[in-house]
């Protein structure tokens, strides 16, 4: 087994994930899963394919990436060093033959143009692939993700205000003092109010406002899985486990001024603030939701 693989197991079973829940989180192949383990890369169809499951991986049991292949680069194979590769022999192997044709000798001058100028293009358009792979190798792997997103029908909507306002489109058309008067009304009659306050890579930070109570549910799509940590103000830990639909979760947080919630697969996660779902971002498996809690009158 690898240094590298070693962690990653190590940090999974932290996380109390078997590699059939990981397989579940991640949707790649236990076999895939056990070959990064151990180190056996060459059970993974391509390089690319190596540092993707490796990004998935460590993303699921909440191990930093950037710092990960930054301390195992001299492990995890170079995407570009196989493009560099490929472009090479198949460079080879175009001048192998043009060498051993000697019929382009008999050609008119107007065909040999020709040819070198779709030699001068086919050149150029393998110098951009190889930058164009290098550039992208991160990008690739969150691709992936994508595809999750849109076969759940949840899209992200990051920086986006979940405020439960109905009249929001009314208020709009409405003079400014018309507009100050239905807030001030609202406001008397208690109408929480839940903001997106910050939003940075994984982590999305909420408020919760003008409530008298902070009571979360914490629910899991139909047929979903998904494992979920929680801590509240003073670190104290209100919960480390794998959830699914049988097994949802409920909290009265209103002592809390506020609690850190990670999740190990966000599409398959549903969060509700006293009964108002809020519209967590699932741009990637791993997120982290924080919510703090303003007191009414506070």
């Amino acid at each position: 087994m690898s240094e590298l693989g070693s962690k990653l197991k190590e940090a999974r079973i932290e996380k109390g994930l078997t590699l059939n829940d990981l397989q579940e989180i991640t949707k790649i192949q236990k076999r895939y899963l056990l070959g990064i383990e151990e180190g056996n890369y060459d059970s993974i169809p391509g390089k690319f394919y190596v540092r993707a499951f490796i990004k998935q991986y460590a993303e699921a049991v909440g191990i930093d990436t950037e710092s990960l292949f930054d301390e195992f680069k001299q492990e995890i194979p170079s995407v570009y060093e196989e493009d560099i590769q490929e472009q090479i022999t198949r460079t080879q192997s175009r001048k192998t033959d043009q060498a051993a044709s000697k019929m382009i000798e008999l050609l008119p001058k107007v065909l040999i143009t020709a040819i070198v100028i779709g030699l001068i293009i086919l050149g150029w358009f393998f110098v951009q692939k190889v930058i164009g792979n290098n550039a992208s190798v991160t990008d690739d792997a969150s691709k992936n993700e994508v595809v999750d997103f849109q076969e759940s029908g949840n899209l992200p909507e990051n920086k986006k205000s979940v405020a439960t306002n109905k009249n929001n489109t009314a208020k709009q058309d409405t003079p400014k003092k018309e507009t100050n008067s239905k807030t001030e009304d609202e406001n008397s009659k208690g109408t929480q109010n839940i903001s997106v306050i910050s939003s940075e890579g994984n982590t999305t930070t909420y408020k919760l406002t003008n409530a008298d109570s902070f009571m979360l549910n914490l629910k899991v799509t139909t047929g979903g899985k998904s494992w979920v940590g929680m801590e509240s103000t003073n670190n104290k830990q209100l919960l480390n486990s794998t959830l699914t639909e049988d097994t949802p979760q409920s909290f009265d947080l209103t002592n809390e001024q506020e609690v850190k919630i990670r999740t190990g697969y966000a599409p398959a996660l549903e969060v509700y603030i006293n009964d108002e779902k809020i519209d967590i971002p699932k741009k990637a498996n791993v997120q982290t939701i924080i919510i703090q809690y303003e007191k009414k009158g506070e």
